[in-house]
């Protein structure tokens, strides 16, 4: 052990002397690591260096170095490889990689020294090393890049973008799992960028460009051709040129649908190089998510120059140390294809201590716009769906959606800081069923809702709301608890329901809303709310208003039509109680016109069968039921009719009122009992029957009785009252009573008076008890005061006048009658 302590220290006392002057002599390459205290013996043995347009380079060296190195000291610290000229060539300035080191290998260890290997990147690329999942939202794609490499730490200084185009704004954008590098990488691709590293006042920048303008043009480069000429001879020369040529797409068609604006597939074509007779055929690409024809044309534009950037390429071989990605060559050659010069797409360097430096490189005509290849089949396709859930600004209670339908989403590998609500553009949701003319259906989505988020064509800028999903917060409707496995059930968070049962033995559909404490149908086995059975067939309740209503007719029927076997409007049941019912009508009003009765309408009734009810011809409304049918009201119960009213019965027709019973006719009220007569009863009250402006009749064609149990029997006529019988008769009139007979004429009493004259009226008023009797008052017409003491005359209907005098208040003395009469008051007019 310490013998290897002193050799090492030998070592170092040596590199420590003069070994930094003896490399400084020897070597052309270098790399620095100033973070490093022990960098300075560093001795590049060999290295190799990557440009290419649109990434980052990569610079490998292997070097030595007499210690073993700590990995801390070297691995991720700040670093730059140099190429020196190793004899100065015009003053040419040092060519650099200013970068950090990525990785560091340890390949050989010696009794002297020991060998490594470094890998030198640039700062931007350590975002090859970070793979996220992010959205860009309402941003162009410059402003995306630029956003990713601030969000690095990578400062103004150290990028710079030199645009042409006005680039558009991308409402959405989705890097899902691809390192932050590869989505730079992805959207210069698909933008028609392209980027390099050059040499700042500050340090390395990275440059991102869009045309020719943006190439490396000054300093010119102009360097002799010179297929034997090296760095050895002093002079930087190209020392080989192929070029290689393919056959390109004449032209590009793109097309895509976009849902914003549906009436049209966008389409565009495009063709950059109409001279070019090389070129076959045209390439067709559909999904290309152009917003509309200009963004359609661009797309086209796009793929064709980049078809043609791949056309003609040249590969060579030099020694120029400045040639470097975007670098416009000059050569003493003159080239057909390129006689502006060309630009370099691709460098690779290389130099060891035992060989001189070199660099292989390939180019395109510097008059091409320089594109990425459109490596369209290994682009980000998302074939699954992502999880989401819906937003809203303040947890809306419902639905918060856009004029189109469409909701906003978080997705749940989405951590960045977003306004609630403002988590993604909005998605459209897809329906199993979505048609023209606003068909199909939607079931509006809460904020909270899981939802499956998938993306059309895969494109992973092209998102939608696949389907919506329960879980563990919010749990499915149908699970095995509580036997719910053979239900199906829509519902919706108020609780409106449409649920389908599917149990052997007690299949049932409900519909049903928690308004007006339950508003529901339910059909088939009926159940409550703990599945114990409450009734079978069909139910439709509400605690609120209902409405029952067909505008060309309505049918009731309690008539069985099995397994809806029939006609909707299969009436044969209630039609045959119909006309059953008319057969009896037909007959009766026969009969009441013999009997010179007034017959019932028995046309209008066959009208209203055969017009209206028999399959509902016209909006009539039809109940039927074959074993019985009720009407009940807790209030009133009304029928009415704004013309006929009919009613027909095979038995009997029973009415009863507990109060009164009424009918009123505006023309005639006609009574006709064909077999057993006609009874009226009042078990109390009288019984008034009056032909009040005409004739009354009572015949009979046996006897007529009219008799009172427990009181008068009175026979009252104005002018007249007859009795006949047999030829007999009896007079009584205003003027006297006459009698008379053909036979004899007998009186039987046990006394006989004659009086003077009187009229009943006056001998009303004598009597303790009649049936009525008024006072009346007399006022003065003009004044309203009472006519006191003033003389009366009262004129009964009988014609008899009563006389007086009314007392203080104007009244009148009692006047009594057996019947209700109509009664003149007659006073002389006060002066």
């Amino acid at each position: 052990m310490g013998k290897e302590v002193e050799a090492i220290a030998q070592r170092k006392e040596y590199w420590a002397d003069d070994g930094d002057a003896r490399l400084k002599r020897r070597q052309v390459y270098y790399l620095d690591v100033p973070g490093a205290a022990n960098a300075a013996a560093l001795s590049v043995v060999s290295f190799t260096a990557e440009e290419r347009l649109g990434e980052t380079y990569v610079v490998t060296v292997q070097f030595t170095h007499p210690l073993e190195l700590e990995r801390a000291d070297y691995l991720g610290k700040a670093a730059t490889f140099r190429i020196d000229h190793g004899d100065p060539i015009d003053g040419a300035a040092p060519r650099q990689f200013a970068g950090c080191i990525t990785r560091l290998s340890r390949l050989q260890r010696s009794r002297d020294l020991f060998s490594y290997e470094a890998v030198v990147e640039p700062l931007a690329a350590r975002l090859k090393l970070t793979q996220a999942s992010r959205i860009y939202q309402h941003q162009t794609a410059p402003q995306i890049i630029e956003a990713i490499l601030r969000r690095h730490d990578l400062q103004g200084h150290q990028f710079a973008f030199r645009l042409r185009r006005k680039y558009p704004q991308h409402a959405f954008r989705f890097q899902y799992q691809m390192s932050d590098w590869a989505y730079i990488r992805l959207l210069m691709e698909q933008e028609g960028l392209y980027s390099y590293f050059v040499p700042g006042k500050f340090g390395e920048m990275l440059v991102v460009g869009d045309d020719i303008d943006h190439y490396l043009y000054q300093p010119e480069l102009r360097v002799p051709y010179r297929e034997t000429a090296g760095l050895e001879a002093g002079v930087e020369a190209v020392l080989a040129l192929q070029s290689h040529a393919t056959t390109v797409a004449a032209s590009f068609r793109v097309a895509d649908y976009h849902p914003g604006s549906a009436w049209e597939r966008f389409t565009g074509e495009a063709n950059v190089a109409r001279k070019e007779t090389t070129t076959y055929g045209q390439s067709y690409v559909f999904g290309t998510h152009h917003l509309d024809f200009e963004g359609g044309k661009w797309e086209a534009q796009l793929r064709h120059e980049a078809a043609m950037a791949g056309q003609l390429v040249f590969s060579g071989e030099s020694n120029v140390l400045d040639l470097r990605p975007a670098r416009i060559l000059r050569m003493d050659l003159a080239l057909a294809e390129a006689p502006n010069g060309q630009v370099i797409t691709e460098v690779i360097h290389t130099g060891a201590r035992d060989a001189a430096y070199r660099n292989t490189f390939k180019a395109i005509p510097s008059d091409r716009r320089f594109r990425l290849s459109l490596a369209e089949d290994r682009w980000p396709r998302i074939q699954g769906t992502l999880s989401a859930r819906v937003t809203s600004p303040g947890q809306y209670k419902y639905a918060y959606l856009t004029q189109q339908g469409h909701y906003t989403v978080r997705f749940d590998l989405d951590f960045d800081t977003w306004p609630n609500g403002g988590e993604s553009v909005p998605l459209a949701l897809a329906k199993p069923f979505a048609g023209a003319r606003q068909t199909g259906f939607h079931f509006p989505l809460v904020d909270g809702t899981y939802v499956d988020v998938a993306f059309r064509d895969g494109n992973p800028n092209k998102p939608y709301i696949a389907h919506v999903q329960h879980n563990s917060q919010h749990e499915d409707l149908i699970t095995n608890r509580d036997r719910w496995l053979s239900r199906n059930v829509i519902r919706t968070q108020s609780n409106n329901k449409l649920r389908f049962e599917d149990w052997e033995g007690q299949e049932g559909v409900k519909l049903s809303t928690d308004f007006a404490r339950k508003s529901q149908l339910n059909l088939g086995y009926l159940v409550d709310d703990k599945r114990q059975k409450r009734g079978e067939g069909f139910e439709l309740r509400t605690s609120g208003w209902g409405a029952i209503r067909g505008g060309k007719g309505l049918f009731l029927s309690a008539d069985d039509q099995p397994s809806a076997k029939g006609p909707q409007l299969g009436m044969d049941a209630a039609r045959g109680l119909l006309q059953q019912a008319l057969s009896q009508a037909e007959a009766l009003a026969s009969a009441a016109q013999a009997a010179q009765a007034v017959a019932a309408d028995y046309g209008r009734q066959k009208a209203l069968l055969d017009n209206t009810l028999d399959t509902l011809k016209q909006a009539g409304l039809l109940a039927s039921a074959p074993a019985g049918m009720a009407l009940a009201s807790g209030g009133d119960l009304q029928l009415s009719a704004s013309q006929n009213l009919i009613g027909t019965s095979g038995g009997h027709a029973d009415f009863s009122a507990l109060k009164r019973f009424t009918v009123a006719a505006g023309e005639l009220v006609s009574i006709f009992a064909q077999k057993l007569g006609i009874k009226l009863f009042a078990a109390r009250g009288p019984i008034d029957i009056q032909a009040q402006s005409d004739d009354m009749r009572l015949l009979a064609d046996r006897n007529v009785t009219i008799s009172s149990a427990n009181g008068r029997v009175v026979i009252e006529a104005e002018k007249e009252l007859l009795l006949k019988c047999g030829g007999s008769f009896l007079r009584l009139s205003l003027t006297g009573i006459e009698d008379g007979t053909r036979g004899d004429r007998i009186i039987r009493s046990a006394s006989y008076q004659q009086t003077t004259k009187q009229s009943l009226s006056q001998a009303m008023n004598t009597w303790k008890h009649t049936e009525f009797d008024e006072a009346f008052t007399v006022r003065w017409p003009f004044d309203d005061e009472p006519a006191s003491h003033e003389s009366y005359a009262v004129l009964r209907d009988d014609g008899s006048r009563i006389r007086g005098a009314a007392d203080a208040e104007g009244k009148t003395s009692l006047q009594k009658s057996l019947f209700a009469e109509s009664v003149d008051l007659l006073c002389p007019l006060k002066s």
